[in-house]
């Protein structure tokens, strides 16, 4: 987009026409929401839902249908009731649905339980995008989260309640951005999963993050035509992205540009989430074309270990991952999982019982590649095979076992009869390197917890003949209201 000269003729405003871009009547949300729309659709492409300021409607991204619905503004029966009508198009027509949201307050019960409903209905039938310009407080603050992605500008906020009437309640006098501003969002709780630098920005990734969705359930999502570079050739060099130490940090997204189409030179993987919860990655690549989930504890914060937001992060992503058929891909490589006490008491467990939930529920295709760590509970509910993955390799320098080498030596020296600890440092070093070959990727073939040992120069080529062979997997679930979720 270009920088509009306020000079220049052409962008002169007409204070009589209520479409006008500069017309103070249309506020600070309708403006925004016009901005945004003109980033996000292809030219000449939006078909407005009715006349006026407001670019609800409809319009096509790289090609292909989106419905776009517009919270800005008083929240009047009317701002309610366009709203709806577009998610009616929606749902009745199969298409992507993305919310622009500033300061769009739903002040009628009614209308707020039609977009309560109408967003559950929707939800997994096809892909809804939020995209917070402004305020969304109230209310709406309670329908945001009912989206599959919430992406934001820095001024977003979202909270119950605005400061003001949050002082009056709590006696607390705190900041806008403290009660419920964008980096609030976006880090700790984890509701924002992108926040861009302006509406062109948000609006750039919404067109990205859609790439790799479907338009809905019962569509595919669009396949790259040529891969590149080619799933055949090796990569011999992949195996030097990880150091030679078990246990040493680095950073997993080198190893999954090397895997995926989107290295290179290209723009990269789409990663969701990045700030909440950094130990872990979710993102969205390309693998020989075909649009791919990724799960992947990140070594280099915190030894990828799996604490409560990182396995309730996962097992979300997984989740929207197998409600539009895309496959996931989890990479292994852990500190393992952080013991419930050592932050929230229960709280560990019961997102770890999340994610368990959220593979072995899948009926998408799942590949795992344990490229290193994969010790006591991580490394069942990361892709376990016991819990529904369809291939697991392991590269030659993972370690797989109930526990980590060390605690395993300590346990075999503490259960001997003779002493409670080996007597030397080099017994001791003795224990723990025998630990850690029986915790070697023979062994897990043997006990059928992996199917194969891969050369990492070949694994992009194995994960591409596995993603042909299983894309028309289809899962049978038995008939029921629905499951239970551990929440």
């Amino acid at each position: 987009m270009t920088d509009e000269n306020p000079q220049d003729p052409r962008n002169a405003q007409d204070p009589q026409d209520p479409s006008s871009p500069g017309d103070p009547r249309e506020g600070d949300g309708l403006a925004a929401a016009r901005a945004f729309a003109a980033a996000l659709f292809d030219e000449g492409t939006a078909v407005p839902l009715a006349d006026g300021a407001s670019p609800a409607g409809a319009g096509e991204v790289d090609g292909r249908d989106v419905c776009l619905a517009v919270a800005a503004g008083p929240g009047d029966a009317a701002g309610a009731d366009a709203e709806s009508r577009v998610r009616a198009l929606a749902a009745g027509t199969g298409r992507p649905l993305v919310t622009v949201v500033d300061a769009g307050e739903v002040t009628d019960p009614r209308a707020f339980g039609d977009l309560a409903r109408t967003g559950v209905a929707l939800s997994g039938v096809v892909p809804q995008v939020s995209v917070v310009l402004g305020a969304a407080d109230g209310a709406r603050a309670l329908l945001l989260p009912l989206a599959d992605v919430v992406v934001a500008v820095p001024s977003a906020r979202s909270a119950l309640a605005e400061p003001a009437a949050a002082r009056v309640v709590t006696g607390l006098d705190r900041e806008a951005g403290a009660l419920g501003g964008a980096e609030l969002h976006a880090r700790t709780t984890g509701r924002f999963a992108h926040v861009a630098d302006d509406a062109a920005g948000a609006a750039e990734f919404v067109r990205d993050l859609l790439a790799h969705l479907p338009s809905n359930n019962r569509a595919s999502a669009p396949r790259l035509p040529e891969p590149a570079p080619d799933p055949a050739e090796e990569d011999p060099d992949l195996a030097d992205a990880l150091p030679a130490r078990a246990g040493a940090p680095y950073d997993v997204r080198e190893v999954l540009a090397r895997l995926a189409d989107d290295g290179g030179d290209g723009p990269g993987p789409l990663e969701l989430h990045a700030a909440h919860a950094p130990q872990l990655v979710t993102a969205l690549v390309h693998l020989d074309g075909w649009s791919t989930g990724v799960v992947a504890p990140q070594p280099a914060v915190r030894g990828g270990v799996l604490d409560a937001d990182a396995a309730a992060k996962a097992a979300r992503f997984v989740r929207l991952c197998d409600a539009f058929g895309l496959p996931v891909l989890t990479l292994v490589d852990t500190a393992g999982a952080l013991p419930a006490g050592e932050d929230d008491d229960g709280a560990p467990t019961a997102a770890l019982a999340q994610l368990l939930y959220a593979y072995a529920e899948a009926t998408v295709p799942l590949l795992t590649v344990v490229t290193g760590r994969a010790h006591g509970p991580a490394r069942l509910v990361l892709g376990s095979r016991h819990v529904g993955a369809d291939l697991v390799l392991a590269w030659p320098r993972a370690l797989t076992a109930a526990r980590d080498e060390v605690a395993t030596a300590t346990a075999t020296a503490t259960a001997s009869a003779t002493a409670a600890a080996p007597g030397t440092a080099e017994d001791w070093a003795r224990a723990v390197h025998e630990a850690a070959r029986a915790a070697g990727p023979e062994a897990a073939v043997r006990d059928r917890e992996v199917d194969a040992v891969v050369d990492p120069a070949r694994t992009r080529a194995r994960l591409a003949a596995a993603l042909r062979l299983l894309h028309r997997k289809s899962g049978h679930q038995p008939a029921r209201r629905h499951g239970n979720v551990p929440l």
